[in-house]
């Protein structure tokens, strides 16, 4: 981290001796009071690190922008590699050790073009090939989490064009695979075309990922894919029953079926993001202490597609539904969250921390009146 603001932050002056790494917080803030960071030119290892940085602290928007630019930064390399691929034919590629592009730590983007431009200025596309590749595993990642984060902000149709490009460059990327799948069954689930799509994706990543944790889940989803093929459409295999949502509102994320929740639950996630999930949450549980309803729903919805089955998370939306008085939608969240009942009693005691005595109390009575046989845990608290 010291070393990522050095070469950000040059102008600044460094201290005698190098002070202890800043927090991620620290790290945010003092990026947040750089003047035209966002505008800068970046190369693609910086602007990943940024984005990875911000992603950790929930901060999407951000996260997306940097994400973004590191994605922009490699398109040089990735326009290059896939000329030179579609040259280079069916010829094998060396290792990239044997091309003089083994990766390492001060190997970057930048300096392994440079090399596969001199192996091209020498007539050896192979070698020039092996070098655009490595440049380029960054960015495996880097796009898929930037579809993810484009999804997180409620443009799934900027998500799916992300990882259809990712899968345009590299088509083993599984993750990217994976993601498009569930998107286009769930969001495009009459058009016949990309039904035809999802079900190839979903054949695909089984073929190359049969052992991953989500494979059985992909197994289901390419069954269920299968069905709305013959029918003519999804709606006609899993019409909607739940009543309609509220309208959404910006930059929240589209509200899924529990098949494409389950899809983004299973699907590889970074440490960066988990943490992003868990601030979320904290977020939430403060908006709930401080009334801010509709505010806490909105953080809850952005984590619900990756965490379905988080009884912590459950108990906070089944709250902020009987807050907001949604019926008859609050009691049916409510009833589940309470088959959890010490996740439910904790959230008040979390709000009973954050100074909000008063819904802690009326958390309890209620989580009382629900479940009597839970009631004498609740004594001393109401």
């Amino acid at each position: 981290m010291t070393h990522l603001l050095a070469l950000l932050l040059a102008q600044a002056p460094l201290p005698p001796s190098p002070p202890p790494a800043p927090s991620p917080e620290a790290l945010v803030k003092k990026l947040d009071e750089t003047q035209g960071l966002k505008d800068r030119d970046k190369p693609f290892e910086i602007a990943a690190s940024l984005g990875r940085l911000y992603l950790g602290q929930g901060r999407y928007a951000e996260a997306r922008t940097y994400y973004g630019q590191a994605v922009a930064a490699a398109e040089p390399v990735r326009a290059l590699y896939l000329k030179e691929k579609k040259a280079l034919g069916n010829r094998p590629v060396p290792a990239p050790a044997e091309a003089g592009c083994a990766p390492g730590p001060q190997v970057t983007q930048a300096l392994l073009l440079e090399k596969a431009q001199a192996h091209l200025k020498a007539g050896k596309r192979a070698e020039a090939v092996a070098c655009l590749k490595v440049g380029l595993a960054g960015l495996v990642e880097a796009e898929a989490v930037l579809g993810h984060t484009e999804f997180l902000l409620g443009d799934a149709g900027a998500a799916l064009a992300t990882y259809t490009r990712a899968l345009d460059t590299f088509e083993g990327n599984v993750e990217a695979r994976y993601a498009r799948a569930a998107l286009l069954l769930d969001t495009k689930g009459d058009e016949a075309k990309s039904l035809d799509q999802a079900k190839a994706d979903f054949e695909r990543f089984l073929a190359d990922a049969p052992t991953a944790p989500q494979a059985a889940q992909a197994t289901r989803l390419l069954e269920l894919t299968k069905k709305a093929i013959a029918a003519g459409g999804l709606s006609k295999v899993a019409p909607q029953v739940a009543p309609p949502e509220p309208p959404r509102q910006p930059g929240m994320p589209p509200v899924l079926s529990k098949e494409t929740m389950e899809a983004f639950q299973n699907a590889p996630r970074t440490p960066e993001l988990e943490a992003s999930f868990a601030r979320l949450v904290e977020e939430a549980e403060e908006h709930l202490a401080r009334g801010r309803f509709q505010e806490a729903l909105g953080n809850y919805r952005q984590v619900m597609p990756f965490q379905p089955d988080n009884p912590r998370l459950r108990a906070g939306i089944a709250w902020t539904m009987v807050k907001l008085n949604r019926q008859p939608m609050a009691d049916n969240v409510w009833r589940t969250a309470t088959e959890d009942p010490d996740a439910v009693a904790a959230l008040g005691e979390r709000l009973k921390a954050k100074g909000d005595a008063e819904g802690a109390k009326a958390l309890w009575q209620r989580l009382k009146d629900t479940v009597p046989a839970y009631a004498p845990r609740l004594e001393g608290k109401l």
